[in-house]
């Protein structure tokens, strides 16, 4: 069925407008997901743009248009929408906004940091490489072998064994 006589059918009978929802949703998603870059975002667009369409369904005219047109404007109008919303809503007091964490939390983890860094400092110099390369750059063992001119198996072992060496320093330091 064509999609103009769809549209027609769809006006007296909701099983055709479910199938107009099929034919469209993929596409709407889509632009929904081109304008906000998230998923989630797009997803919600995209139910909120057949909520209004299907509310509003008696209004609509073809103009020769393809349906999917009429469907990414209303999308594209809530997405408008939502950002001058958002751009006028501001937190009324400092407790309006959420703490996610305890203020002294990234003094602990640039001292964890500065740990970890010393103990890793005490690595021989291949062991060392190893594990910048595959912990701090997170390359595959594969292209830290390469780079390094080792087997891929060689480095695993090279990487178990500072990590070995890591924890038990760590455990050191703990007592």
């Amino acid at each position: 069925m064509d999609e103009a006589a769809l549209i027609a059918v769809a006006r007296t009978n909701p099983d055709a407008f479910a199938r107009l929802y099929d034919r469209t949703m993929p596409g709407v998603y889509r632009f929904a997901l081109s304008l906000t870059g998230d998923h989630a975002r797009a997803e919600d667009v995209t139910a909120e743009t057949f909520r209004k369409a299907l509310a509003s369904f008696d209004r609509y005219e073809d103009r020769g248009a393809p349906f999917a047109s009429w469907l990414c404007a209303i999308a594209r109008n809530i997405v408008r929408d939502g950002a001058r919303k958002a751009g006028r809503e501001t937190p009324l007091l400092d407790h309006d906004t959420p703490v996610d964490a305890w203020p002294g939390l990234d003094l602990v983890r640039a001292e964890e940091a500065a740990e970890v860094r010393a103990l890793v400092a005490r690595l021989t110099p291949v062991q060392r490489r190893v594990v910048v390369l595959r912990y701090g750059h997170d390359w595959s063992y594969r292209d830290v072998g390469e780079r390094m001119g080792k087997s891929e198996g060689a480095v695993k072992q090279l990487a178990y064994r500072a990590v070995q060496k890591l924890r038990a320093w760590a455990r050191e330091g703990e007592r």
